[in-house]
This record gives C-alpha cells, structure tokens and sequence, in this order.
C-alpha cells in the first residue's frame, strides 16, 4: 500500500515516509509514501480514515545516523518533567520544547524533532514512534493509551517511575556480571604477560637440553612460541569468530539458537528467564494500569520481546485471548512460565485486576533475580580462585616438571 502526491513546488524534492496505520477495522498496515513534508502524509491518511501508528521520515545518507545514547534514566527523568508541566497546566507542545532542553545532545536532537512533528498536528505518540531507536514500543503503547484515555499527565508520571525502576534493575544485573569480567580480563593479561615475557628465557634452557619434554610443557611451549610469533593468527581467529557469530545470530535459525541459549545456559539460564519473567509482569502491569486493553498489551510487549521463543509464546497468549480463552490455557503449556505465574494472572483477570497481579508477580521475580545475584556473587569469588588456581598449577608443573626429569639425570 503507498501513498502519493502533495501540493507544493516542482523545485522542492520529496522525501520518503514509512508509515504505520490502523483501518476502521482495526487491521494494522504498513506502506511508504512521498511528500514534501510529515504533515502532508498526516492529512492524506486521515483522510482515508486510518488512524495514524507511526510516520518515520527515511534519511538518507548518513543523516540517519547521530552519536549518543538515550539510556532509560534519560527517558524517565523526561517524562517526570512533561508530566509535571501538563499538571500545572503547560501545553503538551510547550512542554516537549521545553523538555527539549536536556544535557544529553542526543535526546535534545530527538526532542526537537518531536517538537516539529507536534507543530505539524501529529500526537505525542505518533511523534515519539518516528524515533524507536530512542523510544521503545512498550512506552509508545502507554503514552498512545494516555492520550486516547485523557490522562496523559498520570500515565507519564507512572511510566517514569516504572522506567526509572527497570533501569535500576537491569543495572543490577549488568553490575552483577562487572567483576567477574573484570577478573577475567586480568587474568587473560597476566597470563599474556608470563607467556611472552617470562616463559621464552626458559625455553631457550630446555632447547639447550637434549631431552624429552612432558606434553603439558610442549604445550605451553606451542602456545608461547604462537602467541609471540604468530600472534596475528590469534587475533584473525578472535575477529573471524566475532563477524561469524554476528551474522550467524541476526539470521532466522540464529535467533533461535541464541534465545534457546539464553533460556537454557547452565547458571545463567534461570537468571535469564527471571528477568524476562520479570520485565513481562512490570510491563503488562504498566500497559494494564494505563488502560491499554489485555489484547493490545500482549501485542505490544511481543513486538518489544528481542527473545523469539518468549515473543512466539506471546503471540500464542494473544491469539488465544481474542478467542476468548484465559490468559493461564496458553502460558502453562510453555515451561518457561511457572504455574505461581500463570495461576495469579488467571485469578487477576477473573477478578478484574490483573495490572496488581502483574505488580505482584513483576516485584516476586526481581526479587527472586536479587536473590540469585547474591547467590552469584557469593559464588564467583572462590570459582574464579578454583580457574586461576588450576592455571598457575598448570603453568608451574610444566615448567618444574623438565627441570626436576634435569636435576635428576645428572
């Protein structure tokens, strides 16, 4: 489906708009269209009776790209500041220009884009939805059930303090994994620094004996004399692995690989699932409370689910609630929903408060996440110890053993 023709002057060039709209049927479609400007597109599909999703101008060039980052702390401090101006009574257009007014170059560059498509009679979602890489879906969907509902302001204020708290979560877990990174990396260069500097001057003693060498210390050798001479063969491996796994994971069977990994990993798998399990509930609990119907909101948190076989079990969950099903028939086939879940939200939904259900569930698995973390923590300590422990080991047997077999044949 496209879109083409606007009034404006031959010398003016148009510019391609993607777009995302909902017919009177409420069936999602998606096109492309020319025009001179975003405020022509919008007149076009509102006269042909669709309701406007997202209109995305396509940049050319490298005009699409721009340096930065809009973490989720910056998308929710922005929204504490709109939803405070529309309470006290400054309009959503003054508001966002204000709002625009923000340290972070990034998210000012974006805001003021917001700012024009506000002047060009789009509503804040569809002019936030022209920006997903800043914006994601799940927070589009709340602002959109805001402004359909009247209470922009309160939906604002609650979608800040429900960002704000996953922010923080998430950076619990990322902080989690910090140290063990840490160690490992060191551990990688003290053990570069022995091979290459302290390992050759042994070498050339052992070369200088005309004896056998046991296999852990041929070993040691072999690796030593690849690391300093052949090291180039190391770092081609290292990069060609990288760009393989790469564009292994962005194909079809690559994401399953990689969400089953995920799910499944020894350790880590239950970690994973917990967090997931965790954002889902946080997620629905936030779309439910701003009146997103249950339908839309598992739609909504599918389309923002990286995870594929989450998003195929959502799907699943969506499908079976428009034919009327409960939300627990399709979530217990799955093993990666426990039956506490499945169970509270099928007693949510019959009770009519499945975004307090979602609540609950969503602060048991952080948690029960908090929880693992501590476990983690306690843990990786002595294993780490264990690892750098047996390397030592393994470096100084290789290097005694030939010197005793020498000391001993004299």
């Amino acid at each position: 489906m496209g879109v083409e023709g606007c009034v404006a002057t031959k010398k003016a060039k148009k510019n391609q708009f993607r777009y995302k709209v909902k017919d009177s049927k409420g069936k999602v479609k998606v096109g492309r269209a020319l025009a001179y400007e975003a405020a022509s597109v919008r007149k076009l599909l509102e006269e042909r009776g669709y309701t406007i999703i997202s209109v995305i101008e396509q940049k050319k060039g490298f005009a699409h790209l721009s340096l930065g980052k809009v973490g989720a702390k910056d998308r929710s401090i922005l929204y504490r500041e709109v939803s405070t101006m529309l309470k006290a009574g400054v309009g959503i257009t003054q508001a966002i220009d204000i709002a625009a007014e923000t340290p972070n170059k990034k998210l000012k560059t974006v805001m003021q884009e917001v700012y024009k498509s506000l002047e060009n009679g789009f509503p804040l979602s569809v002019a936030m939805a022209g920006h997903p890489k800043t914006f994601p879906e799940v927070e589009i969907g709340v602002i959109r059930a805001g402004e359909a509902t009247g209470n922009l302001s309160n939906v604002l204020d609650d979608l800040a303090t429900t960002t704000a708290r996953s922010a923080e979560f998430i950076g619990r877990v990322r902080g989690a994994m910090i140290y063990p990174a840490f160690i490992l990396l060191v551990m990688i260069i003290v053990g570069a620094v022995i091979l290459t500097k302290v390992i050759p001057p042994i070498k050339d003693i052992f070369a200088s004996q005309n004896t056998e060498l046991p296999v852990s210390t041929q070993l040691l050798l072999g690796f030593t004399d690849l690391l300093i001479n052949r090291w180039y063969f190391i770092l081609l491996g290292i990069v060609i692995l990288i760009v393989a796994l790469r564009l292994f994971f962005v194909t079809k069977p690559g994401k399953e690989v990689s969400s089953w990994l995920a799910l499944n990993f020894p350790i880590f798998g239950g970690l994973t699932r917990q967090v997931y399990l965790a954002r889902f509930n946080r997620t629905l609990a936030l779309l439910i409370g701003a009146g997103v119907p249950i339908i839309e909101s598992v739609e909504i948190i599918a389309d923002s689910t990286a995870n594929t076989i989450f998003r195929r079990s959502l799907k699943l969950l969506r499908t079976s609630l428009e034919q009327g099903s409960a939300i627990s028939s399709t979530l217990q086939k799955s093993k990666y929903f426990p039956r506490l879940m499945t169970q509270l939200l099928f007693v949510g939904q019959q009770s009519g408060d499945l975004g307090g259900s979602a609540n609950t569930l969503a602060q048991y698995f952080e948690s029960e996440v908090d929880g693992k973390l501590r476990t983690f923590s306690a843990l990786i300590e002595p294993f780490i110890i264990v690892l750098l422990g047996g390397a030592v080991g393994f470096i100084i047997i290789s290097v005694l053993q030939p010197i005793y077999n020498l000391t001993g044949s004299f």
